[in-house]
């Protein structure tokens, strides 16, 4: 059984295209893959076999990729999943592949290809042979990898969560009470953007306690009760004011932290947001 270099990539959605992409330019991509159009002839010899596809449809699809090549010695299977590891791999396993995942701790939002020069890759292998090759292929498309057990990788996931979808998240909420404020999204969005852009800039370059600032950080519990009875009719925006100021309360840096934390438990606010509730 010949196997040929290079990885064939199952599923060319968002991260599947700029995967595609990147192997082809280091000259590694040895086939493309719609994992939908199941009735394609394939040819699956590559070394690595990528899977790219959701979470929920990887297990599937490694036991369909089985079915189609029932011996799978002497190659890789991987899959892209930040919050599973490579036991939902197994049937390639007991097919004879090696497996591994390979998470880009990056953003792929549309089709438009991603360049990943520099991106940090999470690797999770089981031998020390297959973690070392993952590591050079990595290399390979321009990125930089690290190595994570698989028993972390929920945990992992849930912190990389933090860095992207649920920082655009937090920028809606801003979005959501400036709007209240009589001020439009997208003038929201050019207030808030560069503010963000540089608060990242500033935490890359010097750490979080010196990129922290503002009422928090002063310990203005007075402003911090303000923005509490401002946003007491807003129950979600309020919740994840408070949430973040907390967290920020224990974590970071604080001139009063007793003042704020005690502004953060204010039950006439907690009372006045029930009273506008029943309204």
């Amino acid at each position: 059984m010949k196997i040929r270099r290079g990885a064939a990539v199952i599923g060319l959605g968002n991260w599947g295209s700029s995967l595609a992409a990147a192997l082809d330019c280091a000259g590694l991509l040895a086939e493309r893959v719609h994992a939908r159009r199941r009735g394609s002839r394939l040819r699956l010899d590559a070394r690595v076999l990528w899977l790219c596809v959701p979470d929920a449809a990887i297990e599937s699809t490694a036991e369909w990729l089985v079915a189609q090549r029932p011996n799978l010695t002497g190659q890789v299977m991987l899959h892209s999943s930040g919050a599973l590891d490579r036991s939902v791999l197994a049937a390639a396993e007991r097919a004879g592949a090696l497996t591994g995942s390979v998470h880009p701790m990056m953003s792929f939002p549309t089709r438009r290809v991603v360049a990943l020069k520099g991106t940090r890759f999470g690797v999770e292998a089981g031998e020390a042979a297959t973690r070392t090759e993952l590591f050079t292929l990595v290399r390979r498309l321009g990125g930089r990898p690290f190595a994570i057990d698989g028993k972390g990788k929920a945990m992992y996931h849930a912190g990389a969560m933090f860095g992207s979808p649920l920082l655009v998240a937090t920028l809606a909420a801003g979005v959501r009470a400036m709007r209240e404020a009589g001020i439009a999204e997208a003038e929201a969005l050019a207030l808030l953007g560069p503010m963000a852009a540089a608060t990242v800039a500033n935490v890359q370059k010097q750490g979080l306690a010196q990129s922290f600032s503002g009422p928090l950080a002063r310990g203005d519990a007075a402003s911090v009760k303000l923005h509490r009875r401002a946003l007491a009719g807003h129950p979600l925006v309020a919740q994840t004011y408070i949430a973040l100021a907390r967290l920020a309360a224990e974590d970071l840096p604080s001139m009063d932290r007793a003042a704020i934390e005690t502004a953060l438990s204010d039950d006439r606010v907690d009372r006045r947001r029930k009273q506008l509730k029943r309204l």
